[in-house]
């Protein structure tokens, strides 16, 4: 079995550049405090980010929030590349949260 390499560090000193913190980290999601927005990291290049805003975060907002993460991502030699909406839904009968990706509209 063979483990992708993710560089987590990279990737969390580029968003504490934008003012942005991580929160959590599990397996190929990096979630952002505030959770306007989720990073995946892309197993085909270590370089590539899937950038994911919250279906819920204002256009304009997401807009501005974008061009200063791909701004920061160049610095880094990453390519982040905005991929969707994500929103979060509880589970029926469980404390469980469930993650429900959703195309760029």
């Amino acid at each position: 079995m063979t483990i992708a390499f993710r560089p987590l560090a990279e990737v969390k000193m580029m968003l504490e550049e934008t003012g942005n913190d991580v929160s959590y980290a599990y397996d190929d999601l990096v979630f952002v405090e505030h959770t306007a927005f989720l990073i995946q990291f892309d197993d085909t290049s270590p370089q590539n980010l899937k950038l994911f805003f919250n279906a819920e975060i204002d256009k304009i907002e997401s807009v501005a929030l974008e061009n200063k993460l791909v701004s920061a991502a160049k610095k880094r030699t990453f390519d982040l590349i905005n991929s969707g909406y994500f929103k979060m839904e509880q589970k029926e009968d469980a404390e469980e949260l469930e993650l429900v990706f959703l195309p760029r509209k």
